[in-house]
Order: C-alpha cells, then sequence, then structure tokens
C-alpha cells in the first residue's frame, strides 16, 4: 500500500509542477528537507518565495485534500522555510505558504488542481 501512496504523491507533484510552471513560477526547488521536515515544491512568482505543500488523492472519500493540513504541518513547513531562508540568504524576499490539492483522474479524465494561496498566515 505505501508504494500506491508514493507513487499517487509522486503523480501529484509532477501535475502541481506543471501547473506552477504553466501559471509562470519558477521551481527552484523539489522536496527539500531539513531536520524539522519536508517542503514539496519551493518555486518562485516575480519576487515572491512560495513554499508548497501538495496533497494528492485519487478521490474525495476521505475529504478534501488539503484537509490533511493540519496544525503540526503548517509548524513543520515554517521551521523547514525558516531553515531554507537562513541557508539561501533570501531575507530581503517576500514569502508566503501555499497548498495545491491534486484529485488524479482515470485514464479518460484528467487529474483536478486546487491552488489554495496563503494557507498560513
Amino acid at each position: 500500500m505505501k508504494g500506491y501512496n508514493r507513487e499517487i504523491g509522486i503523480q501529484g507533484e509532477n501535475a502541481a509542477i506543471r501547473y506552477l510552471v504553466n501559471q509562470g513560477y519558477v521551481v527552484i526547488e523539489r522536496n527539500y528537507r531539513s531536520r524539522y521536515g519536508e517542503i514539496d515544491i519551493i518555486a518562485k512568482d516575480n519576487n515572491m518565495i512560495v513554499f508548497v505543500e501538495v496533497k494528492t488523492r485519487s478521490n474525495l472519500a476521505y475529504g478534501r485534500p488539503a484537509e490533511a493540513i493540519d496544525y503540526r504541518k503548517t509548524r513543520h513547513l515554517r521551521y523547514t522555510a525558516q531553515q531554507y531562508i537562513q541557508w539561501k540568504g533570501l531575507y530581503d524576499c517576500g514569502c508566503r505558504f501555499d497548498a495545491i490539492e491534486v484529485v488524479i483522474g482515470s485514464l479518460n479524465t484528467r487529474s483536478k488542481i486546487n491552488h489554495i494561496r496563503n494557507i498560513i498566515e
């Protein structure tokens, strides 16, 4: 089961990257890891650094994908982003946290993508 879930996650991240690039974002990191956690995608939107959490599902039986982003996950995202900003010296850039929900389509349908901006205030 874990292998299947990982494959779904990779498909979702690939779909999210295609979506972001089509929207004019520049992807600068993928699967950035620190001791605090992982950020799926780090992209640039004009002068803004965007930390993106991708949540992928094969269906909505257990709710919307972004509902899985709880307080604990947002705390890990913040710490990981702070570490990334320090590591890269990006003190002059603005940043935000986005989520991208991906619901993988069947063979005959396309995946559905929902981009949620500013998930952490």
